[in-house]
């Protein structure tokens, strides 16, 4: 038998159909999620969830059966508007790589304008949260002067711009947070392994047995750690927000984390000082810990979207209708809504408050000089923000 027969010969994980049978028994009991959660009480809801659960597969799949090849890995967009779970930021192009200490990689290309610009590494895969730690992270990097630059990740230092792996099989993350969606224009990278070469060795039963373990990991332990995340929002303060760190999300953020109510007839009213930080961020959460359908509504607003009062305060309101308002959050039909912030590397962390109030009487409730909008202002914001995230590739 030949090296090559050998390295092909049939794993029982593949030949046999035990480890589709725990994939597919793994992907039913995910109806869990929506049909037994006493939080999902709405048709909308539950319309919401089964896209959600789907969204999910697709990602889990992406970075499983597709993405975790060590040897020729490939930046992923696992999150983006039509594929979302952990609470994506709006303003934030995510990718994804698989990557192993025994190698040196480079991720080339242009860095883009993004406002903000992040690479971290983290042990093992995403499927395996509980074992997914933080490894080395870096966001100052040196750029040439026709904005390209080239990141080295390895185990072990190396010259330039240097980011460590972990031992083994990791994996790591890109992040791209943009300020001005009009304005900042995307990265366009690449990553390679040295010393490979191609074409790629055939896959084999092994490749293949251990990537559909990790999806089943994935699909059992992905969906639970974003339900224990949104069960955490009910706990808040009811006129405000509890602020927390996330272990599996990025370091530098603090994150703020309530619930809204909100009948037809109402709307919620956020006031809050900014703190002085490099971004800062509110948007509107579904109950699966998604970004709602943020492409397309104004769902969120950053600290360069928001428009101030004189007073220097941040007022959103929040409804199902537009009121005309610049600060406006769109509920998008649910009448009880998850609110999370955003605060990086802020000098302090400002609590707002949060009220109800009668949408009729919001004209009263707002300071005089609070920016309004036109309906056909609207329209055109909401269409630049449709079109940015196209042009920013999110």
């Amino acid at each position: 038998m030949t090296l090559m027969d050998s390295e092909l010969r049939d794993d029982p994980r593949v030949t046999e159909a035990d480890l589709w049978k725990a994939l597919s028994d793994a992907i039913a009991e995910m109806s869990a999620y929506v049909y037994d959660n006493d939080k999902i009480d709405t048709a909308l809801l539950k319309a919401e969830g089964l896209r959600y659960l789907t969204r999910l597969l697709a990602s889990g799949i992406a970075m499983t059966m597709e993405g975790w090849d060590l040897q020729y890995p490939w930046l992923v967009k696992f999150v983006h508007a039509y594929m979302q779970y952990g609470i994506p930021a709006t303003d934030c192009c995510y990718h994804w790589a698989a990557v192993h200490g025994d190698g040196v990689y480079r991720i080339r290309g242009n860095r883009g304008t993004a406002r903000l610009f992040d690479v971290e590494t983290r042990t093992g895969h995403t499927a395996h949260l509980g074992d997914w730690k933080l490894v080395d992270r870096k966001s100052d990097f040196h750029i040439e002067d026709d904005g390209t630059v080239e990141i080295v990740l390895a185990a072990t230092e190396q010259p330039g711009n240097w980011v460590r792996t972990c031992d083994g099989p990791g994996s790591i993350i890109v992040r791209q947070y943009y300020y001005d969606w009009d304005t900042e224009e995307s990265a366009d990278l690449t990553i390679e392994r040295d010393g490979v070469s191609y074409p790629p060795p055939t896959l084999t039963p092994a490749d293949m047995a251990e990537r559909l373990e990790l999806l089943i990991a994935w699909v059992r332990k992905v969906p639970a750690a974003c339900k224990f995340a949104v069960d955490e929002y009910f706990t808040a303060p009811p006129d405000s927000l509890r602020f927390v760190e996330i272990d599996f999300a990025w370091a530098d953020l603090l994150y703020g984390k309530g619930i809204y109510r909100c009948e037809k007839d109402e709307a919620v009213i956020i006031e809050v000082t900014p703190p002085n930080a490099a971004y800062w961020q509110y948007q509107l959460t579904s109950h699966f810990w998604e970004a709602l359908d943020w492409n397309l509504r104004q769902t969120s607003l950053n600290g360069h979207q928001a428009v101030l009062d004189e007073d220097g305060v941040f007022r959103a309101v929040i409804s199902h209708q537009d009121p005309g308002y610049a600060n406006w959050l769109d509920a998008g039909g649910h009448t009880v809504g998850l609110i999370t912030a955003r605060y990086y590397k802020a000098d302090s962390t400002p609590l707002p408050t949060i009220r109800t109030v009668p949408l009729s009487s919001l004209k009263t409730e707002l300071p005089a000089g609070t920016a309004a909008v036109s309906p056909e202002q609207r329209q055109d914001i909401l269409r630049r923000r449709a079109r940015s995230v196209w042009r920013r590739r999110v």
